[in-house]
């Protein structure tokens, strides 16, 4: 493991650093084998045999262009940062550290176990937030995980929405058209339009999230009689 330690020698020295300095490590599997006073300087000093995990302070030693050249050329947008930042306990400075795609999130008063769990965390790429801040947001993150993402269903226009229904209803494409009085190639346009919104693979997993989503609670049929919730629409 890195570490950014900003302070490291002095009488006013960070706690947090200080503990873990203290530690014995190795029995965690975890060992330092580089420290440096800030990003910019761990970057120039780091060879190829770069530190399987970089642990430092969010506000103080967050900075892109050193933390690219810190974790090396080329880390693809869909992963990771290999850093266990280190935060006070405040909203900006937690959002500070997720925003440089850290993989680790700890706070200044988090237990040993807490930093050596995020340092393994990191170490595969795998996103660890602390235990209390965790609990701070325990409502969002619960509404998160357990209400379904139906704002996808924002994203459709009028035309689509009723698409939608009518796919969820096992209506082919030919049916579709007759029924919103439009032609197939309009519905195909549609029907592809609709999938990409939903992130859908095809028109079965479509079906399924229109009637997740809570759409076709209370449809009736669309075209020639009245619907509720959704009112008949003659355009494309």
């Amino acid at each position: 493991m890195g570490m950014i330690d900003e302070r490291p020698g002095r009488a006013d020295a960070d706690p947090f650093f200080a503990w873990l300095h203290a530690m014995d490590l190795g029995r965690f599997n975890i060992t330092i084998n580089h420290v440096s006073p800030n990003v910019e300087q761990a970057a120039q000093n780091v060879t190829d045999a770069r530190p399987d995990v970089w642990l430092m302070r969010s506000k103080a030693s967050l900075r892109s262009g050193a933390l690219h050249q810190l974790c090396g050329d080329s880390v693809p947008k869909d992963l990771l940062r290999p850093v266990v930042a280190v935060c006070e306990d405040d909203t900006e400075d937690v959002g500070h550290a997720l925003g440089h795609r850290v993989s680790a999130v700890v706070l200044t008063n988090d237990s040993p176990w807490q930093i050596t769990s995020a340092i393994h965390s990191a170490a595969s790429r795998k996103l660890f937030l602390s235990s209390q801040v965790l609990d701070q947001y325990r409502d969002q993150v619960v509404e998160l995980i357990t209400s379904p993402p139906s704002t996808r269903l924002e994203a459709l226009t009028n035309r689509e929405h009723d698409v939608l229904i009518c796919l969820a209803e096992g209506l082919s494409n030919s049916e579709i058209a007759r029924r919103l009085y439009i032609s197939r190639a309009t519905v195909g346009s549609h029907v592809l339009s609709i999938l990409r919104k939903l992130e859908a693979s095809n028109r079965t997993e479509a079906a399924a999230l229109a009637y997740r989503f809570g759409l076709m609670d209370g449809a009736k049929r669309i075209g020639g009689t009245e619907r509720e919730g959704v009112e008949v629409r003659r355009r494309a």
